[in-house]
């Protein structure tokens, strides 16, 4: 399990199992899924919560593979057996981070997709480059955790590694961007990472990489945007978060197009598609297609607003109302076709020791529309523990994972 994601000071939370969920109903023929404690919820269309996942690591942003088998990537971490959680009793997935492979029942496949290294399970012979966490009795938490995910046009996966970016304020500049290749997806490329410092030659936990990213998504013409709410301006102020735009045409079809060593030197470019800034939008972690107006909302899971909405050249749509702020920390975010939002709140709690989540404090939450106003915000599902991401499916287009 990674520890708090926001840019926020850490705070130790204890986690407990089996939270209480309830549920009001979902989209038309659509399903919603959400990851929290180390499992993934669904809601079906008939309005019934279940476990896709039972607790196994989970962690981090949903992708379904878009060839139609139903299959699904999440990011995971190990369950610890201090977490008092069922899935810390389950065989460690190796390497102890990465992307898994899930099949469309939520059964894990036994495919792992990460970055080769020499950092490896007891007695496994399969590591990653990301090393384990000292002060962690070496446990691999919190080295290294992928919060978002997205398929590009040729089914290649691209991911965010948060890095080291666990809660601390300002947030390092540890974060990496890593594309697999399909259809195997062993080989890669670190599209945006450190560029020294660190271990090893990927120079991971070091600095020149992204801060404190979070959930992804595609445009229509394949480019890949990627919330950065850690991002620093030029005097090193922190809290002005963006919204970063990879676009098509500069991102690897193959390892051969990328640098010495799996690494992209220089680093791919981006552009920054969406600026916050100390008074709007300074900590974005979501950023979603609108498919009702065509356009983006970004969550910003400090301030207000909470959800705004941008056009396709990143200016903020004065005519289309925000959600505003309130008890609620938007993470990821997902839009239904009729621009219903559905937003994961990881919900913040502050206190003597500084701020981080609250357990079994999380939800997810819709928002409607009556006559173009945002409705104040209903709970789908409630007595969460840290959920990150939303993720909607609907038949009609694709094969959807169900329990």
């Amino acid at each position: 399990m990674a520890s708090a994601v926001t840019a926020l000071a850490a705070v130790t939370v204890t986690i407990a199992a089996g939270p209480a969920v309830s549920a009001r109903g979902a989209a038309s023929g659509t399903y919603l899924y959400w990851d929290q404690n180390e499992e993934q919820q669904v809601l079906t269309p008939s309005g019934h919560v279940g476990l896709l996942v039972p607790p196994y690591d989970p962690n981090g942003q949903m992708c379904v593979f878009p060839d139609g088998s139903g299959r699904f990537v999440t990011g995971y971490n190990p369950t610890l057996p201090g977490q008092h959680n069922p899935g810390s009793q389950k065989p460690i997935m190796n390497p102890p981070v990465g992307e898994a492979v899930w099949s469309r029942h939520g059964r894990f496949t036994g495919q792992t997709i990460f970055v080769p290294g020499p950092y490896a399970n007891p007695g496994s012979r399969i590591g990653g480059d990301i090393p384990p966490d000292k002060a962690a009795h070496n446990a691999f938490n919190d080295n290294g955790t992928f919060t978002g995910c997205a398929f590009d046009r040729h089914a290649n996966l691209v991911a965010v590694d948060l890095g080291t970016a666990q809660g601390a304020l300002p947030a390092p500049d540890s974060g990496r961007v890593i594309e697999w290749f399909a259809p195997s997806y062993r080989d890669y490329c670190i599209l945006v990472g450190p560029t020294q410092g660190g271990v090893g030659p990927h120079h991971v936990d070091g600095t020149g990489g992204l801060r404190d990213a979070g959930t992804m998504t595609t445009d229509s013409a394949g480019n890949i945007l990627v919330a950065e709410s850690g991002a620093q301006d030029a005097s090193g102020a922190s809290g002005h978060g963006r919204v970063l735009e990879f676009l098509r045409s500069s991102l690897p079809t193959s390892s051969k197009q990328c640098g010495t060593g799996h690494v992209a030197t220089p680093p791919v470019p981006f552009q920054v598609f969406i600026q916050g800034s100390p008074a709007s939008q300074s900590f974005p972690l979501g950023v979603a297609r609108d498919p009702s107006c065509q356009c983006w909302a970004v969550s910003s899971v400090i301030g207000d607003p909470a959800i705004a909405w941008y056009d396709d050249h990143g200016q903020p749509m004065t005519s289309h109302p925000t959600v505003p702020a309130g008890p609620y920390n938007p993470f990821g975010l997902a839009i239904a076709p009729d621009g219903t939002v559905y937003f994961a709140d990881i919900h913040v709690k502050c206190g003597a020791r500084g701020c981080g989540p609250t357990s079994r404090g999380g939800q997810v939450l819709k928002v409607t529309f009556v006559n173009g106003a945002p409705q104040a915000p209903t709970v789908v599902a409630s007595g969460l523990d840290f959920p990150t991401s939303v993720t909607l499916c609907n038949t009609a287009r694709t094969t959807c994972p169900t329990p």
